[in-house]
Parts: structure tokens; sequence; C-alpha cells
């Protein structure tokens, strides 16, 4: 088990040097009048990306111990379809982009063996395939809602492959997995360090969609190894956060331009005033979810703990966007008094309404 720490730790070093260097070598205080393949980090990483898990599976086949057969295609796939899919978006046809999404979704689902069921009592599997694309689409779009603040679609990118990472160590996840998940992890590490708050570099919704896609596609060929439960947890933060954009702009109809700005992380930010505060406390929400992934691998019980999951994902919001101050968000401690003062200034308004 310790093989794939060492050749994945390795592999991350490589890339994260590699992607450092490549993106430092883009001029950001040049803005083109027309799009330019050289100064969208996009085509740099998903390079990366693609040589990097080739590379991979040719040095380590003996690490290759998945239950559902994983080959070249399994690899290159993914990632060559997001640079379609993101193609579209550069030509600004985001409804193609939309159908190629949901098309190439449907395709990796369709190419699962039909043996891996989520729902076997619960769905036929015509039905199951449906709702597997579905889950792959909506994690391909939600990375896109997470890119309005820098550095939090990188960071839940990152939190995913971590959550990986242990699974893989403690036997939950083939180890070829958690080898490529740190090739890709060193490579959105690097992105993270230039769009981090104050950011230094931004890429487009678009491209963190292409991305979602590609981690989505190896968060399906975990599930395949019976470890869908910890993944869903580990991605609970994107899922709470797009049932909310879902929930404002389809529920309580609130306009917004761009769907990031109907997300919690947004509106918490004061249009980006606090950025850097609010980047910070969601960094603690995928920590949480990282801990509660971990702790699912010794649950037999696989819809209770991702439920609660999503609630404290939810809790947590909820006191990022309460009496919390933007600025007071670098503090974990201060998180924990203004949820006690909130339930016993509830408790003490419950108790004047029995006295009247």
């Amino acid at each position: 088990m310790n093989d794939f720490l060492i050749y994945g730790i390795g592999g991350l070093l490589i890339c994260f040097t590699v992607a450092t260097f490549l993106l430092s070598r883009i001029d950001v205080e040049l803005i083109p009048e027309e799009y330019e393949f050289k100064l969208d980090p996009f085509w740099y990483m998903a390079s990366i990306m693609l040589i990097g898990g080739v590379t991979v599976y040719t040095l380590f086949p003996a690490l290759n111990d998945t239950i559902s057969s994983y080959g070249y295609f399994n690899i290159a796939a993914p990632i060559v379809m997001a640079a379609i899919i993101y193609f579209c978006y550069v030509l600004g046809i985001d409804w193609l982009a939309n159908v190629l999404t949901l098309g190439a979704a449907y395709l990796m689902v369709t190419l699962m063996p039909d043996s891996f069921r989520l729902f076997p009592e619960q769905l036929d599997l015509w039905q199951e395939k449906i709702v597997l694309t579905l889950i792959l689409f909506t994690i391909s779009k939600g990375f896109g809602l997470l890119n309005g603040l820098g550095g939090i679609a990188s960071m839940q990118f990152i939190a995913i492959a971590l959550s990986m990472v242990i699974l893989v160590y403690f036997g939950a996840l083939p180890q070829i997995l958690g080898i490529l998940v740190l090739v890709y992890a060193g490579v959105m590490i690097a992105f993270a360090f230039f769009s981090w708050p104050p950011e230094k570099m931004l890429m487009s919704d678009g491209a963190f969609s292409a991305f979602g896609f590609i981690i989505g596609c190896l968060m399906l060929n975990g599930a395949a190894e019976y470890a869908e439960a910890p993944l869903f947890i580990a991605a609970s933060y994107l899922f709470t956060e797009t049932g909310l954009v879902l929930y404002r702009r389809y529920i309580e109809r609130v306009s917004c331009i761009r769907g990031f700005m109907c997300t919690s992380y947004f509106l918490i930010s004061d249009d980006g005033k606090y950025e850097q505060g609010v980047a910070r406390g969601v960094l603690k929400i995928l920590a949480v979810d990282i801990v509660l992934a971990t702790i699912q691998i010794a649950s037999t019980e696989r819809l209770a703990f991702p439920v609660f999951a999503v609630t404290i994902n939810l809790w947590l919001l909820s006191i990022l966007s309460g009496d919390t101050k933007p600025e007071e968000l670098l503090s974990i401690s201060k998180w924990g008094k203004n949820a006690i003062k909130g339930a016993l200034a509830k408790k003490k308004n419950s108790k004047k309404g029995r006295k009247e």
C-alpha cells in the first residue's frame, strides 16, 4: 500500500513543478481583444493531466487492481471529451457544451459494467444509468458554479482527490486511482497558488466544468469499487451549493446574471469584498467533508451518513451567512460562539413566546 503513495507523491511533485513553470509563463497582465490558446491555463493543465495519466498507467500496470476493467481509454477519454466540451464554451456555444456534457456523461456511464449498481432495489438498470448520467452532469456543472471566487473550485477538486487518496490508503479504492488523483491534484494545486485570493490568474467557468467532468469520471470509477458513499461526502459541498443555487433561482426566483452569483459563498463574500476570508471559511468546510468521508469507510450504512454530511454543510454555511462577520471568518472558534449565541437566542425567544 505504501507503493502507491511513493509513486503518487512523486507524480504529484513532477506535475506540480511542470504546471507551475508553464502557468508562470502566461502573461496575466496581457488581456487580448480576442481569445488566444497560449493564454488559457486549461490547455496546459489538461495536457499535463493526459500525459501524466497515460504515463502512470504505462509505468505501473501491477498497481491496476480495479474490480472493473480499467485501461488507457478510461484515462484518456474523459480528458479528451472535457477538452471538446470546453472548446464549445470557448466558441460561446453553451447549449452545445451542455448537450455534449450530457452525451459524454451517458457514454462513460454505459461503459461501466452492468454489475455496477447503486440502486438495484429502487431502479431498473436503464433508470439508474440516467440517474448516474445526471449526477455526473451535476458534478461537471457544479464546478463551474464554484468558480465565482478565487480558489474555491480548485479546493473542491483537491479535496475530492485527497479523500480518494485516503480511501486508497485504507484499501477502499484501487492503487491505480490513488496515483492518478495525486497526479491530477499536483496540476490543480499549482493553479490554486495562482487563483487564491487575491487572484493572479483566472480560468473560465467552462474550464472548471470540464475539469469537473474529469474528476467526476474518476469518482464514477471509484463508485464502481463500492466507495460511492464516501465519494459523495467528499463532494457534498459541491452538491449543497448546487442545490442551493437551484432553489434560489427556480423556487425563490432570485435573479442572477450568472449562476455562481446565487451561491452561498458569493453572497457571503459581499460581491468579492471579503473573498479571502470566505475562501478560508469554505476550506474549513471542505476539511470537515474529508474527515466525514474518512469516517464513512468504517460504516456499512450508505445513505444516512451522506445525508448527515449535506446537513452539516448546510449548517456550516448558515453560520457563515448568519451573525459571523466576513472579516471574522478566519477563526473557527467564532463559528462555534455564534452558533451557540444563535441557539440561545432562539431558545430565549421561544420562552418569551410561551409566556405571552
